[in-house]
């Protein structure tokens, strides 16, 4: 199936390019988002914008929002294959390929998209995930803010409140953190997580604030718990092929725009955004939010305090897992 997609992705494009010289001189990045997404819009298109600005009209990236490309789980392969030259990746969705990146999903240890940009591109620059992005050129590192709870009837004020109920998961690993507080993790496509938790399918969802926005989810989970449960990687990754293939002034381009750098300025975009929605719904008082105090969130500590050792027993080198779990803590000032 998903050689098929390939295949027809290629062709697509193949039949789209041999229109024009010029557009055969575009270079494609993938975003599974639509073009008015959060990522399509606030950083994907202004990084497509600042550096074509320096770029040889011969070498031009050009957005494909939508999944254009393929679907969500798709991209990273999409970039090793060629179909895309650059793609918004998030790592989780392809269990295996990225493992270490998975770090920032223990709960507790990224707070603020800051925090995860740091863990990821201080274990990079410690060569720590050179295996995993070995197939690419890595153009930022970066995560989500800590997830919150977003229920439908009750507010999870404390772990037993979730005990019994079904979940939307963002993830395998987040499916096995419900477990430990007795509950169930159902994999739901973004745009089908109102109507599941409308019809009761799931009592709540993990995510951030403006997918809380995005898909409205006030109208049917107005239920808010700031536990930081966890927080998501993200990645934008090139072609390595198609970096090799620029001149030495393109490709100094693309150096520039990419590293910490890059990731930081993500990181401040996505924690600003956030930021600002969660106090526009605050301010509305439309919705319920539930701030733990201290106690609180010992007692959220304590339920998933099993995370750290299942997380290192389940990567195939448990070493390599371990000293990138004593670095992310190390990182993060814990």
């Amino acid at each position: 199936m998903f050689n098929r997609l390939l295949k027809t992705a290629a062709m697509a494009l193949t039949l789209t390019a041999s229109v024009t010289a010029a557009e055969a001189r575009e270079m494609r990045v993938s975003s599974f988002e639509p073009a008015q997404g959060f990522y399509s819009s606030k950083i994907l298109q202004p990084w497509i914008d600042q550096v074509n600005a320096k770029l040889s009209p011969k070498a031009q990236f050009k957005l494909y929002p939508g999944s254009i490309l393929g679907a969500p789980p798709a991209q990273a392969e999409l970039v090793k294959a060629g179909v895309a030259d650059v793609a918004l990746v998030v790592p989780t969705y392809t269990p295996g390929l990225f493992p270490l990146s998975g770090v920032v999903e223990l709960p507790g240890l990224v707070d603020k998209g800051a925090t995860g940009a740091d863990i990821l591109n201080t274990l990079s620059e410690d060569g720590a995930l050179d295996a995993e992005y070995a197939d690419y050129k890595v153009i930022a590192l970066f995560t989500t803010p800590a997830y919150r709870f977003f229920m439908t009837d009750k507010a999870a004020e404390t772990p037993t409140d979730l005990d019994g109920l079904k979940l939307r998961s963002p993830s395998k690993f987040g499916s096995e953190l419900f477990g430990m507080v007795g509950a169930s993790g159902v994999g739901i496509p973004a745009p089908q997580v109102y109507e599941n938790l409308e019809r009761g399918v799931v009592s709540g969802a993990v995510w951030v604030m403006d997918a809380y926005r995005t898909f409205r989810l006030n109208e049917v989970a107005p239920n808010i718990s700031t536990t930081g449960f966890m927080a998501q990687p993200m990645s934008i990754l090139m072609n390595q092929r198609a970096y090799d293939s620029l001149s030495d002034a393109d490709k100094a381009v693309i150096d520039e725009m990419s590293g910490r750098a890059t990731a930081d300025w993500i990181a401040s975009v996505v924690d600003q955004t956030d930021a600002e929605i969660e106090q526009a719904f605050r301010d509305a008082g439309e919705v319920t939010f539930v701030d733990p105090d201290a106690a609180g969130m010992a007692a959220w500590a304590k339920a998933f305090e099993g995370a750290p050792a299942a997380w290192v027993a389940e990567q195939s080198d448990t070493a390599a897992a371990d000293a990138a779990l004593s670095r992310a803590h190390e990182v993060a000032g814990h």
